[in-house]
């Protein structure tokens, strides 16, 4: 077991002999940050407290704490995130920030904390979202994304105006892709005019113009969207199309001569074109308004120091480097569509290079492609032209 490894587990069987919230939650959190968790879940169950951590796309059980200390450490996370502690039945969310002391950080970083609690049969069940403040930000070249596919990705990013949609289910690393977008985009021309909404904002950004909308609705997503065409943007960066307000907003603005960065909820690329008409967009309006869709999952990337080759590429295998996982971290698989310039590439392609390539495994690229057959026939394919 890694040195990292044997902390976590160290840790783990300390809390659970804790009875003080404030120091729980602190634990909690250190926790959280060495085993690089995005998430920390604490379930209350009839006989325990059981507290999750998300790593690499997967939720893993940690620990379970008494159920005894349930009320103090909700409460202490409520304190925290100067939420209502008297209010059991209801739903709340907020946000705060926290950082190790000095003499224990140990190279992390303060984090800003997501918290979210909801009501359930044995108690309140908190979901704590984990967001380094001064992590290394991913840059597009990190994100796993074929010598093709960047190319036509960087040309469209040169255009003046359009729509460019990130599609994919909750937690694909859309939203990385478009922060790592907007980076991109400030290093070729420091002096554009940057403007985002967002809901809410994780990162903060050097100079670009960041509005979040917040809970009272004082600031809703269409609100913000039709003040900001009144700053002179250059491009503007919306967390979601969510509805057919902001998509009007966003088609207003992309045929308008703005560039516009969205995410949108679509099963695939080119599937993005039905969810826009879905939401009321004229079908004859798509090729003038989108640019291009670019569908994205995240698969575990293999350790590098334990992997061994198999039938089908390299297979996990688990070392004190990857805590005996098999992986570490996580890498994109893409395809992009574009309506106006005939371009439509395969996930399962892009797929299948990355099992060859050693960089994730047969069985995690399944999880991600939406064709099985076609990410087999791939494998295949590139089999026989390396034979």
């Amino acid at each position: 077991m890694s040195a990292q490894a044997h902390g976590i587990a160290a840790y783990a069987g300390n809390i659970a002999l804790l009875t003080d919230g404030e120091k729980i939650v602190e634990r909690l959190l250190r926790a959280g940050l060495m085993a690089r968790a995005s998430d920390i879940h604490l379930d209350p169950q009839e006989d325990c407290l059981r507290v999750r951590l998300r790593i690499d796309g997967q939720l893993e059980d940690f620990l379970e704490l008494p159920p005894s200390v349930q009320t103090t450490v909700t409460g202490r996370l409520k304190v925290l995130a100067s939420l209502d502690i008297a209010e059991k039945r209801a739903p709340q969310d907020g946000a705060f920030s926290w950082s190790l002391p000095a003499a224990l950080s140990a190279g992390h970083s303060a984090i800003d904390v997501r918290i979210a609690t909801l009501p359930v049969r044995h108690g309140e069940r908190v979901t704590l979202r984990l967001l380094e403040k001064d992590a290394k930000r991913l840059t597009l070249d990190e994100l796993g994304m074929s010598a093709d596919d960047r190319l036509a990705f960087d040309a469209v990013l040169k255009r003046p105006h359009g729509l460019v949609l990130l599609t994919g289910p909750t937690g694909s690393g859309k939203t990385t892709t478009l922060y790592a977008t907007i980076g991109e985009l400030l290093r070729a021309d420091e002096k554009k005019n940057i403007l985002t909404v967002e809901d809410p904002v994780e990162y903060d950004i050097p100079g670009v113009a960041q509005a979040e909308v917040d809970s009272a609705d004082k600031v809703n997503f269409s609100k913000a969207l039709r003040s900001l065409l009144r700053h002179d943007p250059d491009v503007i960066m919306i967390g979601e199309i969510r509805d057919a307000d902001s998509l009007d907003v966003a088609v207003k603005a992309s045929l308008t001569g703005h560039l516009v960065l969205s995410t949108l909820h679509a099963n695939s690329a080119k599937s993005s074109v039905t969810r826009l008409t879905g939401m009321g967009l004229d079908p004859a309006l798509v090729p003038a308004t989108l640019r291009l869709a670019v569908a994205q999952r995240l698969a575990r990337r293999l350790c590098p120091c334990c992997r061994k080759r198999g039938e089908t590429g390299f297979e996990p295998v688990g070392c004190p480097d990857c805590d005996n996982r098999g992986y570490r971290g996580r890498i994109g698989l893409f395809s992009l569509y574009s309506p106006d310039g005939g371009l439509e590439t395969s996930m399962e392609k892009d797929a299948a290079d990355k099992v060859r390539g050693g960089v994730t495994s047969f069985a995690e690229a399944l999880k991600c492609c939406p064709s099985p057959e076609t990410l087999s026939s791939c494998l295949v394919s590139l089999s026989e032209k390396t034979s």
